[in-house]
Protein backbone atom coordinates (compact mmCIF):
# COMPACT_ATOMS: atom_id res chain seq x y z
CA UNK A 1 0.00 0.00 0.00
CA UNK A 2 2.74 2.32 0.77
CA UNK A 3 4.81 1.73 -2.78
CA UNK A 4 1.32 2.24 -4.88
CA UNK A 5 1.01 5.59 -2.85
CA UNK A 6 4.02 6.63 -3.15
CA UNK A 7 4.44 5.75 -6.92
CA UNK A 8 0.75 7.82 -7.51
CA UNK A 9 2.60 10.56 -6.17
CA UNK A 10 5.73 10.58 -7.66
CA UNK A 11 3.49 10.42 -11.21
CA UNK A 12 1.51 13.38 -10.20
CA UNK A 13 4.32 14.96 -9.09
CA UNK A 14 5.65 14.62 -12.84
CA UNK A 15 3.03 15.94 -14.20
CA UNK A 16 2.63 18.92 -12.17
CA UNK A 17 -0.71 17.72 -10.41
CA UNK A 18 0.53 16.97 -6.59
CA UNK A 19 -0.56 20.28 -5.28
CA UNK A 20 -3.57 20.28 -6.79
CA UNK A 21 -4.86 16.85 -6.17
CA UNK A 22 -3.99 17.89 -2.49
CA UNK A 23 -6.29 20.73 -2.38
CA UNK A 24 -9.12 19.09 -4.11
CA UNK A 25 -8.60 16.23 -1.16
CA UNK A 26 -8.95 19.45 1.52
CA UNK A 27 -12.20 20.82 -0.36
CA UNK A 28 -13.65 16.94 -0.39
CA UNK A 29 -13.00 17.21 3.37
CA UNK A 30 -14.43 20.70 4.15
CA UNK A 31 -17.33 19.96 2.65
CA UNK A 32 -17.95 15.85 4.23
CA UNK A 33 -16.24 16.43 7.21
CA UNK A 34 -17.74 18.36 10.28
CA UNK A 35 -14.75 17.92 12.74
CA UNK A 36 -12.16 18.64 9.76
CA UNK A 37 -14.07 22.09 9.02
CA UNK A 38 -14.20 22.79 12.86
CA UNK A 39 -10.22 21.93 13.04
CA UNK A 40 -9.36 24.65 10.03
CA UNK A 41 -11.57 27.18 11.75
CA UNK A 42 -9.60 26.56 15.10
CA UNK A 43 -6.12 26.52 13.11
CA UNK A 44 -7.17 29.45 11.06
CA UNK A 45 -8.03 31.47 14.38
CA UNK A 46 -4.96 30.99 15.47
CA UNK A 47 -2.63 31.70 13.01
CA UNK A 48 -4.54 34.82 12.94
CA UNK A 49 -4.03 35.67 16.25
CA UNK A 50 -0.13 35.16 15.61
CA UNK A 51 0.26 36.69 12.39
CA UNK A 52 -1.82 40.10 14.00
CA UNK A 53 0.73 39.98 17.04
CA UNK A 54 3.71 38.99 15.19
CA UNK A 55 4.03 40.54 12.05
CA UNK A 56 6.19 43.15 12.82
CA UNK A 57 8.71 41.14 14.55
CA UNK A 58 8.94 38.43 11.45
CA UNK A 59 8.64 41.20 8.80
CA UNK A 60 12.71 40.74 7.91
CA UNK A 61 15.26 38.16 8.52
CA UNK A 62 17.58 38.86 11.59
CA UNK A 63 20.73 38.82 8.63
CA UNK A 64 20.04 40.61 5.27
CA UNK A 65 22.99 39.62 3.44
CA UNK A 66 22.59 36.79 0.57
CA UNK A 67 24.85 34.22 0.30
CA UNK A 68 24.45 32.64 3.09
CA UNK A 69 24.70 29.49 4.24
CA UNK A 70 21.74 27.02 4.30
CA UNK A 71 20.46 25.23 7.66
CA UNK A 72 17.44 22.55 7.02
CA UNK A 73 15.20 22.47 9.93
CA UNK A 74 12.77 19.27 10.09
CA UNK A 75 9.84 20.31 10.79
CA UNK A 76 8.38 18.36 14.18
CA UNK A 77 5.28 18.40 12.35
CA UNK A 78 2.47 20.18 15.06
CA UNK A 79 1.68 24.07 15.05
CA UNK A 80 3.23 24.19 18.76
CA UNK A 81 5.85 22.40 17.37
CA UNK A 82 6.97 24.95 14.76
CA UNK A 83 6.24 27.96 17.30
CA UNK A 84 8.97 26.45 18.85
CA UNK A 85 10.83 26.13 15.80
CA UNK A 86 10.29 29.75 14.43
CA UNK A 87 12.59 30.86 17.52
CA UNK A 88 15.45 28.31 16.86
CA UNK A 89 15.09 29.61 13.35
CA UNK A 90 16.07 33.01 14.32
CA UNK A 91 18.62 32.16 16.57
CA UNK A 92 19.88 30.15 13.20
CA UNK A 93 19.49 33.39 10.98
CA UNK A 94 21.43 35.32 14.08
CA UNK A 95 24.33 32.45 13.39
CA UNK A 96 24.25 33.61 9.95
CA UNK A 97 22.26 30.72 8.22
CA UNK A 98 19.53 31.08 5.83
CA UNK A 99 17.05 28.58 7.19
CA UNK A 100 15.06 26.41 5.10
CA UNK A 101 12.53 23.91 6.55
CA UNK A 102 11.67 20.00 5.10
CA UNK A 103 8.24 19.73 6.87
CA UNK A 104 4.88 17.78 5.78
CA UNK A 105 2.69 18.79 3.33
CA UNK A 106 0.26 21.03 5.58
CA UNK A 107 -1.00 24.48 4.60
CA UNK A 108 -0.91 25.51 7.86
CA UNK A 109 2.16 24.82 9.20
CA UNK A 110 3.33 26.32 5.64
CA UNK A 111 1.68 29.58 6.51
CA UNK A 112 3.77 29.85 9.69
CA UNK A 113 7.02 29.41 8.34
CA UNK A 114 5.74 31.77 5.63
CA UNK A 115 5.58 34.24 8.10
CA UNK A 116 8.72 34.08 9.53
CA UNK A 117 10.78 34.73 6.42
CA UNK A 118 12.06 31.15 5.32
CA UNK A 119 13.97 30.94 2.41
CA UNK A 120 12.18 28.32 1.27
CA UNK A 121 9.69 24.96 2.03
CA UNK A 122 10.37 21.14 1.03
CA UNK A 123 7.43 18.66 1.27
CA UNK A 124 8.49 15.23 2.73
CA UNK A 125 6.20 13.65 0.52
CA UNK A 126 7.74 14.99 -2.70
CA UNK A 127 10.87 13.15 -1.43
CA UNK A 128 9.87 9.33 -1.44
CA UNK A 129 12.16 7.18 -3.52
CA UNK A 130 10.86 3.68 -4.91
CA UNK A 131 13.48 0.74 -4.16
CA UNK A 132 12.81 -1.87 -5.89
CA UNK A 133 10.79 -4.63 -4.23
CA UNK A 134 13.43 -7.53 -4.92
CA UNK A 135 16.17 -5.29 -3.08
CA UNK A 136 13.71 -5.62 -0.17
CA UNK A 137 13.01 -8.89 0.02
CA UNK A 138 16.44 -9.61 -0.35
CA UNK A 139 17.33 -7.92 2.75
CA UNK A 140 14.02 -9.73 4.73
CA UNK A 141 15.32 -13.23 3.62
CA UNK A 142 18.52 -13.09 5.01
CA UNK A 143 17.01 -11.89 8.05
CA UNK A 144 17.38 -14.82 10.57
CA UNK A 145 17.16 -12.84 14.24
CA UNK A 146 17.10 -9.25 15.77
CA UNK A 147 20.84 -8.85 15.48
CA UNK A 148 20.77 -9.57 12.03
CA UNK A 149 18.22 -7.07 11.15
CA UNK A 150 19.82 -4.48 13.23
CA UNK A 151 23.03 -4.84 11.20
CA UNK A 152 21.51 -4.46 7.78
CA UNK A 153 22.46 -1.25 5.79
CA UNK A 154 21.37 0.15 2.34
CA UNK A 155 23.49 3.24 0.87
CA UNK A 156 24.99 3.27 4.44
CA UNK A 157 22.19 3.88 6.24
CA UNK A 158 21.34 1.29 8.84
CA UNK A 159 17.96 0.41 7.81
CA UNK A 160 17.41 -2.41 9.57
CA UNK A 161 17.60 -0.59 12.89
CA UNK A 162 15.17 2.08 11.81
CA UNK A 163 12.75 -0.85 10.14
CA UNK A 164 12.68 -2.43 13.69
CA UNK A 165 12.26 0.69 16.16
CA UNK A 166 9.53 1.81 13.82
CA UNK A 167 7.87 -2.06 13.03
CA UNK A 168 8.24 -2.35 17.41
CA UNK A 169 6.39 0.56 18.27
CA UNK A 170 3.87 0.22 15.25
CA UNK A 171 2.99 -3.00 17.09
CA UNK A 172 3.54 -1.75 20.82
CA UNK A 173 5.75 -5.29 21.16
CA UNK A 174 9.37 -5.45 22.64
CA UNK A 175 10.40 -8.40 20.63
CA UNK A 176 10.20 -9.90 17.22
CA UNK A 177 10.10 -13.38 16.18
CA UNK A 178 11.62 -14.23 13.07
CA UNK A 179 10.71 -18.00 13.03
CA UNK A 180 7.46 -16.39 12.48
CA UNK A 181 6.30 -16.46 8.91
CA UNK A 182 3.90 -13.58 9.21
CA UNK A 183 5.79 -11.61 11.31
CA UNK A 184 8.99 -11.48 8.33
CA UNK A 185 5.75 -10.36 6.44
CA UNK A 186 5.06 -7.60 8.45
CA UNK A 187 8.64 -6.23 8.39
CA UNK A 188 8.67 -5.97 4.71
CA UNK A 189 6.89 -2.89 4.44
CA UNK A 190 8.94 -1.32 7.25
CA UNK A 191 12.39 -2.54 5.31
CA UNK A 192 10.66 -1.05 2.45
CA UNK A 193 10.14 2.19 3.82
CA UNK A 194 13.22 2.78 4.91
CA UNK A 195 14.93 1.85 2.12
CA UNK A 196 12.41 4.49 0.30
CA UNK A 197 13.57 6.56 2.63
CA UNK A 198 17.07 6.23 2.40
CA UNK A 199 16.59 7.02 -1.74
CA UNK A 200 15.03 10.47 -0.83
CA UNK A 201 16.92 11.61 2.19
CA UNK A 202 20.21 11.63 -0.79
CA UNK A 203 17.68 13.42 -3.22
CA UNK A 204 16.96 16.35 -0.47
CA UNK A 205 20.36 16.53 0.53
CA UNK A 206 21.40 16.82 -3.20
CA UNK A 207 18.23 19.35 -3.93
CA UNK A 208 19.48 22.02 -0.67
CA UNK A 209 23.04 21.31 0.12
CA UNK A 210 22.60 22.28 3.81
CA UNK A 211 25.72 22.99 5.65
CA UNK A 212 23.76 22.72 8.88
CA UNK A 213 20.55 20.82 9.66
CA UNK A 214 18.18 20.74 13.10
CA UNK A 215 16.97 17.90 13.94
CA UNK A 216 14.24 16.70 16.55
CA UNK A 217 13.27 12.69 17.82
CA UNK A 218 15.87 10.99 14.81
CA UNK A 219 15.44 7.88 15.66
CA UNK A 220 12.73 6.61 13.57
CA UNK A 221 11.62 6.11 9.85
CA UNK A 222 12.41 8.23 7.89
CA UNK A 223 14.13 10.83 10.06
CA UNK A 224 16.39 8.50 11.00
CA UNK A 225 17.34 7.93 7.38
CA UNK A 226 18.05 11.41 6.51
CA UNK A 227 20.32 12.09 9.92
CA UNK A 228 22.56 9.13 8.98
CA UNK A 229 23.18 10.92 5.23
CA UNK A 230 23.64 13.75 6.73
CA UNK A 231 26.65 12.28 9.32
CA UNK A 232 28.08 10.03 6.15
CA UNK A 233 28.06 13.43 3.60
CA UNK A 234 30.19 15.61 6.30
CA UNK A 235 26.97 18.09 7.46
CA UNK A 236 26.60 19.72 10.82
CA UNK A 237 23.71 18.06 12.43
CA UNK A 238 22.20 19.05 15.84
CA UNK A 239 19.46 18.22 17.65
CA UNK A 240 17.10 19.65 20.17
CA UNK A 241 14.84 17.94 22.61
CA UNK A 242 12.30 18.88 25.37
CA UNK A 243 14.54 18.95 28.64
CA UNK A 244 13.41 17.74 32.12
CA UNK A 245 11.09 20.63 32.87
CA UNK A 246 9.34 23.26 30.93
CA UNK A 247 10.51 26.22 28.83
CA UNK A 248 14.29 24.04 28.55
CA UNK A 249 14.85 21.77 25.51
CA UNK A 250 18.60 20.19 24.93
CA UNK A 251 20.75 20.57 22.02
CA UNK A 252 23.35 18.55 20.70
CA UNK A 253 25.84 18.49 18.12
CA UNK A 254 26.48 14.70 16.01
CA UNK A 255 29.22 13.52 13.75
CA UNK A 256 29.73 9.50 12.82
CA UNK A 257 32.33 9.34 15.76
CA UNK A 258 28.93 10.22 18.48
CA UNK A 259 26.07 9.39 16.54
CA UNK A 260 24.66 6.73 19.06
CA UNK A 261 25.41 9.20 22.20
CA UNK A 262 22.12 10.19 24.01
CA UNK A 263 20.83 13.40 23.65
CA UNK A 264 21.32 14.07 27.38
CA UNK A 265 25.17 12.88 27.53
CA UNK A 266 28.08 14.50 28.08
CA UNK A 267 31.07 14.57 25.60
CA UNK A 268 33.89 13.35 26.95
CA UNK A 269 35.45 17.22 26.65
CA UNK A 270 32.24 18.39 28.48
CA UNK A 271 32.48 15.83 30.95
CA UNK A 272 36.41 16.60 31.70
CA UNK A 273 35.37 20.54 32.09
CA UNK A 274 32.85 19.52 34.68
CA UNK A 275 35.35 16.93 36.50
CA UNK A 276 37.45 19.88 37.02
CA UNK A 277 35.37 22.56 38.00
CA UNK A 278 34.97 23.56 41.60
CA UNK A 279 32.50 22.23 43.27
CA UNK A 280 30.41 23.38 46.67
CA UNK A 281 28.04 22.56 48.78
CA UNK A 282 26.01 25.49 46.96
CA UNK A 283 26.60 23.20 43.56
CA UNK A 284 24.85 20.21 45.62
CA UNK A 285 22.11 22.32 46.83
CA UNK A 286 21.18 23.74 43.53
CA UNK A 287 21.01 20.37 42.47
CA UNK A 288 19.02 18.71 44.82
CA UNK A 289 16.21 21.88 44.40
CA UNK A 290 16.53 21.48 41.27
CA UNK A 291 15.31 17.64 41.45
CA UNK A 292 13.02 18.17 44.24
CA UNK A 293 11.23 20.98 43.26
CA UNK A 294 10.59 19.54 39.52
CA UNK A 295 9.57 16.17 41.11
CA UNK A 296 7.24 17.99 43.32
CA UNK A 297 6.08 20.03 41.22
CA UNK A 298 5.18 17.36 38.50
CA UNK A 299 6.77 19.35 36.34
CA UNK A 300 9.45 16.57 35.54
CA UNK A 301 9.65 15.37 31.95
CA UNK A 302 5.98 16.84 31.63
CA UNK A 303 6.49 16.42 28.19
CA UNK A 304 5.09 12.73 28.59
CA UNK A 305 3.39 13.25 31.97
CA UNK A 306 5.97 11.31 33.68
CA UNK A 307 4.68 12.82 37.45
CA UNK A 308 1.00 14.01 36.67
CA UNK A 309 -1.34 12.89 39.50
CA UNK A 310 1.53 11.66 42.10
CA UNK A 311 2.07 12.61 45.97
CA UNK A 312 4.85 12.68 47.90
CA UNK A 313 5.00 9.57 50.36
CA UNK A 314 7.59 8.44 52.98
CA UNK A 315 9.67 5.66 53.37
CA UNK A 316 7.52 4.04 56.13
CA UNK A 317 4.53 4.93 54.10
CA UNK A 318 5.41 3.21 50.94
CA UNK A 319 6.86 -0.09 52.99
CA UNK A 320 3.18 -0.38 54.17
CA UNK A 321 1.56 0.02 50.89
CA UNK A 322 3.94 -2.60 48.71
CA UNK A 323 4.44 -4.98 51.71
CA UNK A 324 7.91 -4.65 51.88
CA UNK A 325 10.19 -5.25 55.18
CA UNK A 326 11.69 -2.48 55.95
CA UNK A 327 14.94 -5.01 57.61
CA UNK A 328 15.35 -5.39 53.95
CA UNK A 329 16.97 -3.21 51.39
CA UNK A 330 15.00 -2.22 48.51
CA UNK A 331 16.26 -2.95 45.20
CA UNK A 332 14.04 -1.06 42.12
CA UNK A 333 13.89 -1.97 38.39
CA UNK A 334 12.75 1.07 36.13
CA UNK A 335 11.97 -0.71 32.92
CA UNK A 336 12.03 1.41 29.80
CA UNK A 337 8.83 1.38 27.75
CA UNK A 338 9.85 -1.70 25.84
CA UNK A 339 8.72 -0.59 22.72
CA UNK A 340 10.02 2.84 22.88
CA UNK A 341 13.29 3.69 21.10
CA UNK A 342 14.73 0.88 21.68
CA UNK A 343 18.11 1.25 19.35
CA UNK A 344 18.82 3.87 18.98
CA UNK A 345 21.69 4.99 22.54
CA UNK A 346 24.93 3.06 22.66
CA UNK A 347 25.16 -0.70 22.84
CA UNK A 348 23.07 -3.24 24.64
CA UNK A 349 23.84 -6.06 26.51
CA UNK A 350 20.70 -7.52 25.87
CA UNK A 351 19.13 -8.03 22.53
CA UNK A 352 16.18 -5.67 23.38
CA UNK A 353 14.79 -3.50 25.88
CA UNK A 354 12.35 -6.41 26.78
CA UNK A 355 14.80 -9.40 26.84
CA UNK A 356 16.90 -6.94 29.48
CA UNK A 357 13.41 -7.15 31.40
CA UNK A 358 12.65 -10.61 31.38
CA UNK A 359 16.42 -11.72 32.51
CA UNK A 360 16.52 -8.77 35.14
CA UNK A 361 12.40 -9.71 36.55
CA UNK A 362 13.80 -13.74 36.73
CA UNK A 363 17.23 -12.78 38.33
CA UNK A 364 14.78 -10.85 41.01
CA UNK A 365 12.42 -13.63 41.39
CA UNK A 366 15.21 -15.69 42.54
CA UNK A 367 17.23 -13.44 44.88
CA UNK A 368 14.79 -12.83 48.14
CA UNK A 369 17.49 -11.18 50.36
CA UNK A 370 16.27 -7.56 49.08
CA UNK A 371 13.01 -6.27 48.96
CA UNK A 372 12.45 -6.06 44.85
CA UNK A 373 9.97 -3.12 43.27
CA UNK A 374 9.33 -2.62 39.40
CA UNK A 375 8.19 0.76 38.12
CA UNK A 376 6.48 0.51 35.07
CA UNK A 377 7.40 3.74 33.52
CA UNK A 378 4.58 6.35 34.01
CA UNK A 379 4.86 7.84 30.43
CA UNK A 380 2.89 4.86 29.38
CA UNK A 381 0.17 6.17 29.95
CA UNK A 382 -0.18 9.58 28.05
CA UNK A 383 1.94 7.67 24.99
CA UNK A 384 -1.22 5.63 24.93
CA UNK A 385 -3.61 7.91 25.02
CA UNK A 386 -1.94 9.79 22.24
CA UNK A 387 -1.37 6.89 20.57
CA UNK A 388 -4.81 5.58 20.74
CA UNK A 389 -4.34 3.03 22.93
CA UNK A 390 -6.27 1.48 25.48
CA UNK A 391 -4.65 -2.19 25.81
CA UNK A 392 -2.39 -3.82 28.51
CA UNK A 393 0.93 -1.88 28.90
CA UNK A 394 3.99 -4.03 27.38
CA UNK A 395 6.03 -4.31 30.77
CA UNK A 396 2.65 -5.84 32.53
CA UNK A 397 1.87 -8.11 29.41
CA UNK A 398 5.52 -9.49 29.05
CA UNK A 399 5.70 -10.65 33.14
CA UNK A 400 2.37 -12.33 32.46
CA UNK A 401 3.15 -14.08 29.31
CA UNK A 402 6.95 -14.31 29.45
CA UNK A 403 7.62 -14.85 33.39
CA UNK A 404 4.25 -15.69 35.52
CA UNK A 405 3.26 -15.38 38.80
CA UNK A 406 5.64 -13.12 40.96
CA UNK A 407 6.80 -14.04 44.53
CA UNK A 408 5.79 -11.73 47.27
CA UNK A 409 9.59 -10.25 47.32
CA UNK A 410 8.48 -9.05 44.19
CA UNK A 411 5.92 -6.01 43.44
CA UNK A 412 5.03 -4.43 40.49
CA UNK A 413 4.28 0.00 40.85
CA UNK A 414 1.83 0.33 37.81
CA UNK A 415 1.92 3.44 35.41
CA UNK A 416 -1.06 5.08 36.68
CA UNK A 417 0.53 4.60 40.42
CA UNK A 418 -0.02 8.16 42.85
CA UNK A 419 3.45 7.15 44.19
CA UNK A 420 5.61 10.41 43.23
CA UNK A 421 8.77 8.70 41.63
CA UNK A 422 11.54 11.08 43.76
CA UNK A 423 9.58 9.43 47.11
CA UNK A 424 11.74 6.38 46.21
CA UNK A 425 14.56 7.45 46.84
CA UNK A 426 14.80 7.73 50.85
CA UNK A 427 14.05 4.01 50.83
CA UNK A 428 16.22 2.76 47.32
CA UNK A 429 18.99 0.53 48.13
CA UNK A 430 19.29 0.07 44.40
CA UNK A 431 18.73 0.73 41.02
CA UNK A 432 18.37 -0.85 38.26
CA UNK A 433 18.31 0.45 34.47
CA UNK A 434 19.71 -0.38 30.99
CA UNK A 435 20.65 4.03 30.50
CA UNK A 436 17.57 5.70 32.20
CA UNK A 437 17.44 9.06 33.62
CA UNK A 438 16.60 7.84 36.70
CA UNK A 439 20.18 6.06 36.89
CA UNK A 440 21.99 9.58 37.44
CA UNK A 441 18.92 10.94 39.85
CA UNK A 442 19.92 7.98 42.05
CA UNK A 443 23.35 7.58 41.79
CA UNK A 444 23.61 11.54 42.94
CA UNK A 445 22.12 9.72 46.02
CA UNK A 446 24.54 7.28 46.59
CA UNK A 447 22.73 4.68 44.95
CA UNK A 448 24.41 2.53 43.63
CA UNK A 449 23.17 1.97 39.61
CA UNK A 450 23.43 -1.70 37.79
CA UNK A 451 23.44 -0.46 33.91
CA UNK A 452 22.92 -2.57 30.98
CA UNK A 453 23.63 -0.23 28.36
CA UNK A 454 25.85 2.33 27.01
CA UNK A 455 26.15 5.76 25.24
CA UNK A 456 24.66 8.09 28.29
CA UNK A 457 26.66 8.21 31.69
CA UNK A 458 27.99 4.83 31.86
CA UNK A 459 31.72 4.45 32.44
CA UNK A 460 31.84 7.66 34.20
CA UNK A 461 33.47 6.15 37.36
CA UNK A 462 29.60 6.09 39.12
CA UNK A 463 27.96 3.08 37.75
CA UNK A 464 28.49 -0.61 38.12
CA UNK A 465 28.80 -1.14 34.41
CA UNK A 466 28.74 -4.95 33.32
CA UNK A 467 30.45 -6.22 30.09
CA UNK A 468 28.56 -9.25 29.48
CA UNK A 469 24.72 -10.27 30.39
CA UNK A 470 26.60 -12.68 32.72
CA UNK A 471 28.44 -10.51 34.81
CA UNK A 472 25.13 -8.43 34.87
CA UNK A 473 23.02 -11.30 36.29
CA UNK A 474 25.84 -12.54 38.55
CA UNK A 475 25.56 -8.91 39.85
CA UNK A 476 21.93 -9.17 40.38
CA UNK A 477 22.28 -12.77 42.73
CA UNK A 478 24.47 -10.98 44.80
CA UNK A 479 22.99 -7.34 44.86
CA UNK A 480 22.69 -7.22 48.50
CA UNK A 481 26.32 -7.10 48.99
CA UNK A 482 27.08 -4.40 47.17
CA UNK A 483 27.48 -1.52 49.73
CA UNK A 484 26.52 2.17 48.63
CA UNK A 485 28.63 4.73 46.43
CA UNK A 486 31.84 6.15 48.17
CA UNK A 487 31.99 9.80 48.77
CA UNK A 488 33.92 10.05 45.77
CA UNK A 489 31.67 8.27 43.42
CA UNK A 490 28.71 10.39 45.08
CA UNK A 491 30.17 13.21 44.04
CA UNK A 492 31.00 12.36 40.58
CA UNK A 493 27.56 11.14 39.87
CA UNK A 494 26.58 14.98 41.61
CA UNK A 495 28.33 16.48 38.93
CA UNK A 496 27.30 14.61 36.17
CA UNK A 497 23.63 15.39 37.01
CA UNK A 498 24.64 18.60 37.31
CA UNK A 499 25.50 19.00 34.29
CA UNK A 500 22.66 17.25 33.09
CA UNK A 501 19.89 19.70 34.69
CA UNK A 502 21.50 22.79 35.69
CA UNK A 503 24.31 23.25 33.14
CA UNK A 504 23.17 21.70 29.81
CA UNK A 505 19.49 23.02 29.31
CA UNK A 506 18.88 25.83 27.13
CA UNK A 507 16.09 27.54 29.00
CA UNK A 508 13.76 29.54 26.24
CA UNK A 509 12.61 33.04 26.77
CA UNK A 510 11.68 34.36 23.12
CA UNK A 511 9.60 31.25 22.65
CA UNK A 512 8.02 29.39 25.54
CA UNK A 513 6.79 25.63 25.35
CA UNK A 514 4.74 24.32 28.07
CA UNK A 515 3.26 20.57 28.64
CA UNK A 516 -0.30 20.86 30.24
CA UNK A 517 -1.70 18.66 32.93
CA UNK A 518 -4.15 17.13 30.85
CA UNK A 519 -4.78 13.32 29.39
CA UNK A 520 -2.46 13.40 26.48
CA UNK A 521 0.03 16.20 28.18
CA UNK A 522 -0.53 18.66 25.43
CA UNK A 523 2.11 21.02 24.37
CA UNK A 524 1.34 24.71 24.17
CA UNK A 525 3.92 27.23 22.78
CA UNK A 526 4.00 30.88 22.93
CA UNK A 527 6.11 32.96 20.71
CA UNK A 528 6.70 35.88 23.19
CA UNK A 529 9.22 38.43 21.23
CA UNK A 530 7.32 40.69 19.24
CA UNK A 531 9.67 43.25 17.53
CA UNK A 532 13.02 42.41 15.26
CA UNK A 533 15.12 44.20 18.01
CA UNK A 534 12.83 41.89 21.03
CA UNK A 535 14.62 38.84 18.59
CA UNK A 536 18.05 40.55 18.03
CA UNK A 537 18.59 41.16 21.97
CA UNK A 538 16.85 37.58 23.36
CA UNK A 539 19.53 36.62 25.55
CA UNK A 540 18.50 32.57 24.81
CA UNK A 541 18.90 32.92 20.71
CA UNK A 542 22.54 34.74 21.37
CA UNK A 543 23.19 31.70 23.70
CA UNK A 544 22.13 29.17 21.49
CA UNK A 545 23.45 31.56 18.26
CA UNK A 546 26.78 31.77 19.39
CA UNK A 547 27.18 27.90 20.22
CA UNK A 548 25.62 26.73 16.37
CA UNK A 549 28.22 28.84 15.17
CA UNK A 550 31.26 27.46 17.21
CA UNK A 551 31.41 23.49 15.60
CA UNK A 552 33.56 22.77 17.91
CA UNK A 553 31.21 22.60 20.62
CA UNK A 554 29.01 19.28 20.90
CA UNK A 555 27.27 20.07 23.74
CA UNK A 556 25.54 23.60 24.75
CA UNK A 557 26.25 24.65 28.66
CA UNK A 558 24.77 27.06 30.08
CA UNK A 559 27.23 30.31 30.29
CA UNK A 560 30.93 29.95 29.56
CA UNK A 561 31.00 26.50 30.75
CA UNK A 562 30.62 25.25 27.10
CA UNK A 563 33.51 27.10 24.99
CA UNK A 564 35.87 26.87 28.56
CA UNK A 565 35.35 23.38 27.95
CA UNK A 566 35.67 22.78 24.46
CA UNK A 567 32.23 20.44 24.55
Amino acid sequence: MDNLRSRAKSLLKRVSLLSAAREVRRWMMLAISAAFRNQEYARRLEFTQVKERHAEGFSRRLNELCGRPKAMVVSIGSVDGVKTELGLIKGLELAGFTPVVLTPQDRWLIKYYELARVDSCLFREDYLGQVDSSQVGAVVSGVRSLEDLLACEYAGVRVGRFAASTALRKFRVGSLDFGSREIRERLMPFVASSMNHTVGAQEIIRTVRPKLVLFVDRGYTPVGELFDICLANGIDVITWNAAHKNNAIMVKRYTLENRDEHPASLAEASWQGIRGMEWTDGHRQHLHNELSSCYASGEWYSEVGTQFNTRLLKADEIHKRFGLKPEKKTAVIFPHILWDGTFFWGRDLFGSYEEWFVETVRAACVNDRVNWLIKVHPANIVKSLRDGFHGEHSEIKVIRERIGHLPDHVVIIPADSDVNTFSLFSLMGYCLTVRGTVGVEAASFGIPVLTAGTGRYDHRGFTIDSESRAEYLARIADIHEIPPLSPVQRALAERFAYAVFVLRPLSLQTVTLEYQRDSKATPRARINALTREDWLNAPDLKAFADWVADPAQVDFLTGDHGRSFGG
